[in-house]
């Protein structure tokens, strides 16, 4: 598999809202799990790391050195918080939704950075809990509180989701008593490089998971490229940068995080008060996770040949990440609309998907951390009705 609005309107939006709860809630029941998680995967050869992403030259000749690959196993922890649901859907009691976060972020993307979901205005966690779904929200191997193995060699997108596959065996398994039941189905919700593995387990793993709720990505054209914005983010080693946050004994060079607060937020978010609150930018900023110089050289779609579950698309429209440039300095990025959209050619990935089981949202008015965004409750909206369409 190759990496690679009128009533009428009013109509058209009536799933979005009726999947959308207007009370006030209590904060999600949730706990902390942590598995144990093995993989054996064909990881990257990486050769001549650069020491950060401040030189653009090395850091062009590491992503574009020579494609060769070797084996790589082992046996990780892998933490995960597992929410219930605050409201009773009997149709969802056996339907986990599986959140997997992006590069820089760790399970708390999807929670508005609270460490209890609560916020239906930009928590995906609290919404799908308010819609009758589980959630469980992990931090990949090489973030947060799972472990932090060699982000060169070993931190890399087919080692994850081989661990992530493993995990999935687990979730489905009568024998996994730290879950409270065996998911007959699960929904995976990828955000950013969260989503780029998601295309990777689709391809290589088709049955283990029954629908793809893929946000902030799409096809960039061939005139847009990331990199030139994301490298004034100023990614420096994490254990130098704070050494005290991240402990050099288990950030071991090649763990990198963003030092510009300008520069991320340009590249991740839109246009600050207009669209966002700066005030949970703060926030996101102070909190923010690591990236791995091991991911940043495996961020490849995957064809999903033989996937033929539904697929939904959710992608802030101003998305400068995948429809831009990696800043929105560097121009004003456009998803587009419609069927010629860079969302919807997210379908060219799924071959054998159903036109009926495919469909798409480019959330206005947001950038490509499109849950932080004042927008955001109508992408969840939408996603969940998308859902609720399928039967799930």
């Amino acid at each position: 598999m190759a990496p690679v609005r009128s009533l009428l309107a009013i109509i058209s939006l009536l799933p979005a809202i009726l999947a959308s709860p207007v009370e006030p809630r209590a904060p999600s029941k949730c706990r902390d799990i942590t598995f144990t998680v093995s993989a054996t995967a064909q990881n990257r050869v990486a050769n001549d790391p650069p020491a950060d992403f401040t030189n653009p030259t090395a850091v062009i000749a590491f992503l574009l050195q020579p494609v060769a690959f070797q084996t790589v196993s082992g046996t990780q922890k892998m933490y995960g918080q597992y929410c219930e649901p605050t409201s009773n859907n009997p149709l969802r009691a056996n339907t986990l939704q599986l959140l997997v976060p992006g590069n820089s972020y760790g399970h708390t993307y999807y929670s508005a950075f609270e460490e209890t979901p609560s916020s239906l205005a930009n928590s995906w966690a609290a919404f799908a809990n308010a819609q009758g779904y589980p959630t469980l929200a992990i931090d990949r191997v090489g973030t947060g509180r799972s472990d932090h193995p060699d982000p060169v060699s070993k931190v890399q997108a087919p080692y994850q989701a081989e661990l992530i596959h493993d995990l999935i065996t687990q979730l489905r398994s009568k024998t996994k008593l730290s879950i409270p039941t065996s998911w007959k189905k699960i929904i995976w919700v990828g955000h950013s490089y969260g989503s780029i593995l998601g295309t990777q387990m689709s391809a290589n793993h088709p049955g283990d998971i029954d629908a793809y709720i893929q946000t902030g990505i799409a096809i960039p054209t061939p005139d847009q490229n990331a990199l030139p914005g994301e490298l004034a983010d100023v990614y420096l080693q994490a254990s130098v940068y704070d050494p005290v946050r991240f402990p050099p004994a288990i950030y071991t060079p090649g763990y990198l995080v963003a030092t510009s607060k300008e520069g991320r937020r340009n590249t991740f978010y839109s246009r600050p008060l207009v669209d966002f609150s700066p005030a949970l930018y703060d926030i996101d900023f102070k909190v923010k996770d690591t990236l791995s110089l091991g991911e940043a050289l495996t961020q490849n779609f995957y064809n999903s040949t033989s996937y033929s579950n539904p697929v939904y698309i959710l992608t802030g429209q101003q998305d400068a990440v995948f429809c831009g440039n990696g800043s929105r300095l560097l121009g004003n990025p456009d998803c587009g609309s419609g069927a010629t959209s860079q969302l919807a050619a997210m379908k060219v990935l799924y071959p054998a998907v159903p036109e009926a089981k495919f469909d798409y949202y480019a959330q206005p008015n947001s950038g490509h951390c499109n849950q932080i965004h004042y927008t955001a409750s109508a992408g969840f909206g939408k996603a969940h009705a998308f859902l609720a369409k399928q039967g799930l």
